[in-house]
């Protein structure tokens, strides 16, 4: 447990110096407009999904710990590559790579602290790991703002020596016995893609209400690195702020997430994610009535005790609710709606602030933040183990 808490601090070590300045990056380098920018973040964005759903058959089948250090490990090589080159199509490539890469990394993280922990403390585990991360994100913005504005290639680099660090600590410090492989190989093509590319039936809708509002929480917390920085940038010329609410966000998440994750287990953890939706509603809100930096970190606070209690429970409900065998796949499906919502959200952000204004932008994500609280917060019928799953084919021996 410990090697990945340390790996996922440096993971987003050096995701807080690259991520949050992209689209700074693509207006000021690139010299692309602000709807451009997002719509390359969203196209780019594509990349990250595509690894979520052969990372979770992957990690079935061979274990977390190789498909979690081989993925950070191309990560690296492929966004140290970026930071060389000045071709925006070949900057979109090799980004791109690295997004997939990230993508992939992250249903087997998830699976490997899914079973480090006893299932009473899978809440706990997950919260360590975001501990972890809100530790490195800290650091970055604070000292990437600067590089940002004066030497950013300097930022791929450090970005990439921290994910070759992360890949080495899952190497070495997560033991192979404790993620056993449950699959046998698939018998045919068809029946191989169809184990990579898996996704929960209809009917399974304890399922698909998480996802589908997973997808909504990615919408709204996609600004936050999109559009948000262009307006601070374009609109009230203070993105000298920006890294200080992103560290700000990250020092109470450190701090807090721990005593908060006991918390989230005395309650039933659907209506705490709801609450955690209406939170970035109210924070989306204030975001469209304010034009300053005050009503800014205001939003920015009121959005950190948001993620403090939504972020921790999804991963225990998927968790829960996936058949032996198939823990990974179950948590990479649902990663891949809300990575979807990361994707289309530049996209759409973007495209309201240019062409419909600040107001509608805010109001409309305060609006996807209602919804996803009504499907997240909804009581599913109880579900009881192992269920055989249509649409799959499975081994003959029993599934273990």
């Amino acid at each position: 447990m410990w090697a990945l808490m340390v790996a996922q601090f440096f993971y987003a070590l050096g995701d807080g110096f690259l991520y949050p300045f992209v689209a700074f990056f693509l207006t000021r380098d690139f010299h692309l407009s602000m709807a451009d920018a997002g719509l390359l973040m969203g196209l780019v964005g594509i990349g990250y999904i595509v690894g979520q759903l052969p990372s979770g058959y992957f990690t079935d089948r061979y274990g977390a710990r190789l498909v979690a250090a081989l993925a950070y490990a191309v990560a690296s090589i492929s966004i140290i590559a970026a930071g060389l080159v000045h071709n925006l199509w070949l900057w979109t490539c090799l980004y791109g790579l690295a997004l997939i890469m990230v993508g992939a990394a992250f249903p087997a993280v998830i699976q490997a602290i899914t079973l480090s922990v006893k299932q009473d403390n899978r809440t706990q585990g997950y919260s360590a790991v975001i501990l972890a991360q809100n530790a490195g994100i800290i650091i970055g913005p604070l000292l990437g703002l600067s590089l940002a504005l004066y030497q950013f290639q300097w930022i791929f680099w450090i970005d990439g020596i921290c994910l070759g660090v992360s890949s080495v600590l899952l190497l070495r410090g997560v033991s192979r016995r404790s993620f056993p492989s449950h699959l046998s190989p698939s018998t045919s093509f068809v029946s191989f893609w169809r184990s990579c590319l898996y996704f929960p039936p209809w009917k399974k809708s304890e399922f698909w209400t998480v996802a589908l509002g997973g997808t909504l929480m990615g919408v709204i917390y996609s600004q936050l690195v999109s559009t948000l920085p262009m307006e601070m940038e374009h609109t009230m010329s203070v993105l000298h702020w920006y890294g200080l609410l992103w560290a700000m966000n990250g020092a109470l998440i450190t701090i807090l997430q721990w005593p908060v994750s006991f918390v989230l287990r005395h309650w039933n953890r659907r209506l705490w994610m709801g609450l955690g939706a209406v939170l970035y509603t109210f924070a989306m809100i204030v975001l469209g009535v304010g034009g300053d930096i005050f009503l800014v970190a205001v939003a920015f606070l009121i959005v950190t005790l948001g993620e403090l209690i939504y972020e921790p429970l999804p991963p225990t409900e998927y968790a829960a609710q996936a058949p032996t065998g198939y823990g990974a796949r179950y948590q990479g499906a649902g990663s891949f709606f809300s990575a979807f919502g990361m994707v289309i959200g530049p996209i759409l952000g973007s495209a309201l602030l240019a062409n419909a204004g600040h107001l509608v932008l805010w109001l409309a994500m305060g609006a996807f933040g209602l919804i996803a609280a009504v499907l997240v917060a909804h009581r599913p019928p109880s579900y009881a183990g192992v269920s055989e799953l249509p649409n799959v084919t499975r081994p003959q021996h029993s599934l273990k």
